[in-house]
């Protein structure tokens, strides 16, 4: 009897021994099973923020000035946006000006985003001789239309900005208006590359007219007369000046040389250098071989302008450059752009551009790794490097003329507190 509960104690022990472990064993594994499972979803979500695309608005605004044989309609076919939008903004801004008969001289500003291929507008204004301005103005998805008269006063504002992250930013925290902004980049243009060589510290000033209604609010800012840009080691000033012997206004220095080149080094605005001139391994066809150009990468559909006045001498697709515009200009001076996603509206062999007209829109077509401007200069029929290149220069006042600039600039600077 006592060698049976012996016997009895033993396996009772024995059972709860192989219960333990065997409990001990399902949960080890468990735990193993949790944590791949956890693993698993960690990895599936990287994968799903991997496939995630960064989705980003680009804003521009293009303004222009109606020359004769120019129309509304011309302007806003240019925008790839959908014939029933087209004809909502028409109708909406003929209830207050008759767009059939708008004058030479009249000017429009377009602002509009665009993401990839697809173009948003957001306002539309149209401002005559007499400073009548109509806006069509989308809110929530909607057009409305509004219209005020700009012209009741005006006054001149001088603004000085020492630039910190970038200019853009800088004058925008200055409380200098964004068109006022371009103007002033564009003046530079020519002689500055905004990309590469603006720093933390460099200072600008720029003197320019506002519009004032009855109230004294600012309804419109335009028309500097004055700026200045300050870099490292340079300070370029430009004064805007009616010449007296035939009536045509433009931008000259303190010596009285024109701002207006006949090229631009970079005909593509928030545009990164990508690959320069010279030697280099082909990213698709592998071999070294001359790169005759130099590439701005930038995003799908950002507008290319021509770099100079000229006549398009060829386009449409050019094997390996894809989409493709040259243009022939003054002196003996040729500019060729690759690999668009389009042309601008309107454009063909022999068609007449102006230096920042828009003529076509950042691609990759051809052989190409990515979206990016190939852009060239050819001269005297041998391409050259446009980033170091010297650009010929607009005109130097001489004689009666030269003393009437300074004249006018010594004026200018006693009005602005220079002098």
């Amino acid at each position: 009897m006592l060698k049976s509960h012996r016997y009895l104690i033993l396996l009772l022990i024995l059972f709860f021994i192989i219960t333990f472990f065997l409990i001990k064993k399902f949960s080890e594994k468990n735990d193993y099973v949790q944590n791949v499972v956890a693993e698993e979803i960690d990895i599936n979500q990287n994968k799903i923020e991997d496939k995630q695309e960064l989705s980003v608005d680009f804003i521009y605004e293009d303004f222009f000035i109606i020359k004769d044989g120019q129309t509304f309609g011309n302007l806003i076919k240019g925008y790839n946006i959908s014939d029933t939008e087209q004809y909502k903004i028409s109708q909406l801004l003929n209830s207050k000006i008759d767009l059939t008969r708008i004058n030479i001289g009249t000017e429009i500003r377009i602002t509009y985003t665009r993401k990839v291929d697809l173009i948003n507008i957001q306002k539309i204004s149209i401002i005559d001789k007499k400073n009548n301005e109509v806006q069509a103005v989308k809110d929530n998805g909607v057009y409305k239309i509004e219209s005020s008269s700009l012209l009741s006063f005006t006054k001149n504002i001088l603004k000085e900005v020492a630039i910190n992250d970038s200019l853009y930013k800088s004058a925008i925290n200055a409380g200098i208006p964004p068109n006022i902004i371009m103007q002033f980049v564009n003046l530079y243009g020519f002689d500055v590359d905004f990309q590469r060589e603006i720093r933390n510290g460099n200072k600008i000033k720029v003197y320019y007219e506002v519009f004032l209604d009855s109230k004294h609010n600012i309804k419109k800012a335009d028309n500097i007369k004055f700026a200045s840009l300050s870099l490292s080691n340079n300070t370029y000033e430009l004064y805007k000046f009616t010449t007296t012997d035939d009536n045509k206004t433009e931008y000259f220095d303190a010596e009285g040389k024109s701002a207006v080149k006949a090229l631009m080094k970079t005909p593509i605005n928030g545009a990164s250098l990508s690959s320069g001139y010279g030697m280099r391994k082909h990213p698709i066809l592998g071999y070294n071989r001359m790169h005759q150009g130099v590439d701005f990468a930038a995003p799908k559909g950002t507008p290319i302008m021509a770099a100079g006045t000229g006549f398009i001498e060829k386009i449409g697709m050019n094997g390996g450059a894809g989409n493709f515009i040259k243009i022939k200009h003054i002196n003996g001076y040729k500019t060729a752009y690759g690999h668009m996603s389009k042309f601008a509206s309107g454009l063909k062999k022999g068609s007449k551009v102006v230096q920042g007209q828009t003529i076509g829109f950042v691609g990759s077509t051809g052989l190409s790794t990515g979206p990016h401007l190939h852009y060239e200069v050819i001269f005297n029929n041998k391409k050259i490097n446009p980033m170091k290149m010297k650009l010929p220069s607009g005109r130097k006042l001489k004689g009666k003329v030269l003393q009437d600039f300074i004249n006018f600039s010594n004026e200018l600077n006693i009005e602005i507190g220079l002098n």
